[in-house]
């Protein structure tokens, strides 16, 4: 019996020194409380604070004077207050000197009756690896983007198109956010995403010829067949770019809306025939500003359309072509789409 609690004594003492020695910060809140019990050193240089300053004090003493430390007290509250879920989240931390990014993870330490008495916070300073990550999807956007203008200018715009549907795609999404449709999927990070992706919504164009984009009359069967795989074709090129370049959510968005902005609510679009909210919400938002701006711009095949002729078409194909509800935003926000219409106009 000696030798059994002189073992459990040994391996108490071993797991304290390697979780005191981790290159990870460790944190443990005693949840009854909410003091803090236990910091090891890497957790205080992450942190910036000596333990002194935190080991027998409140949580809330140590990290609540600054308010741009409102998302980390955040992620630590719901490690207290939500004990029977686990937590991993990344977070700016401010030190008073310096914004970090960590990457949080939470656990819980128990009793013997297997109730929460404790939160133990994993802390990793991930700071350098997010600025390189933001510089990789700088200069990822910024490629693609080139790749989008050049599509555009091929297609013989000025690059109007690509802002104005960024811009509808941004008033409509905010629209429906407005007005909790969707709130599922539609949160600040789809915003962001939908707006980004969209201006790489006709990539796929690339592979098609100067020919058939420019052509002042209407299109042979072969040549509209060329012209509807440029929406498989922006597909495959964006799933390349994921697998080849560092991960970014809002490429996801733009294989969305490259591969989906032609298919129909009713299920006649192309290139998969997917109908309703099978087809991604991002490329139903773009099917709208895509269509709209296409009607009531200039081409050098058609003239540009009256206002109310371009509404007239998006209400009558309003549950054939087009999602409804996302139909609905489009329009309580038509004074802003009229707006942008205006200040991004062709010359």
């Amino acid at each position: 019996m000696m030798s059994a609690n002189l073992d459990a004594t040994n391996n108490d003492v071993i797991s304290r020194n390697i979780i005191r020695d981790m290159g990870n910060g460790v944190l443990v809140i005693d949840k009854a409380n909410r003091i803090i019990s236990f910091v090891n050193d890497s957790a205080a240089k992450i942190l910036d604070k000596t333990k002194e300053e935190m080991i027998g004090q409140k949580f809330a003493a140590c990290f609540f004077e600054y308010e741009e430390n409102d998302a980390f007290n955040d992620c630590v509250n719901k490690a207290i207050y939500e004990s029977d879920v686990s937590h991993k989240m990344t977070t700016p931390y401010y030190t008073g000197k310096e914004t970090k990014t960590l990457y949080v993870t939470s656990s819980y330490t128990k009793d013997d009756n297997g109730k929460p008495v404790g939160v133990v916070l994993i802390l990793d300073d991930i700071t350098e690896k997010a600025q390189l990550q933001e510089r990789l999807i700088k200069n990822q956007l910024g490629t693609i983007m080139m790749m989008a203008e050049l599509v555009e200018s091929r297609d013989g715009n000025t690059g109007g198109h690509i802002k104005r549907t960024a811009e509808y795609v941004k008033i409509i999404a905010q629209q429906l956010f407005d007005d909790k449709k969707f709130p599922e999927e539609i949160d600040d990070k789809f915003l962001n995403d939908i707006t980004t992706a969209a201006p790489l919504h006709d990539v796929g164009k690339i592979s098609v010829s100067d020919a058939i984009l420019n052509k002042p009359g209407r299109l042979t069967d072969e040549e509209f067949a060329i012209m509807k795989s440029h929406a498989a074709v922006g597909r495959k090129l964006l799933k390349d770019a994921v697998e080849a370049t560092e991960h970014s959510s809002f490429l996801d968005t733009a294989i969305d809306m490259a591969g989906a902005h032609h298919e129909w609510w009713n299920g006649r679009g192309y290139p998969d025939g997917i109908s309703g909210d099978k087809i991604p919400l991002s490329a139903r938002i773009m099917a709208i500003a895509d269509v709209f701006d296409a009607l009531v711009s200039k081409r050098v095949y058609k003239p540009g359309m009256p206002l109310e002729k371009a509404y007239a078409i998006i209400r009558e194909e309003t549950g054939t072509h087009f999602d409804p509800v996302c139909v609905e935003a489009f329009f309580k926000a038509q004074e802003k789409i009229e707006r942008v219409l205006k200040s991004h106009a062709d010359d």
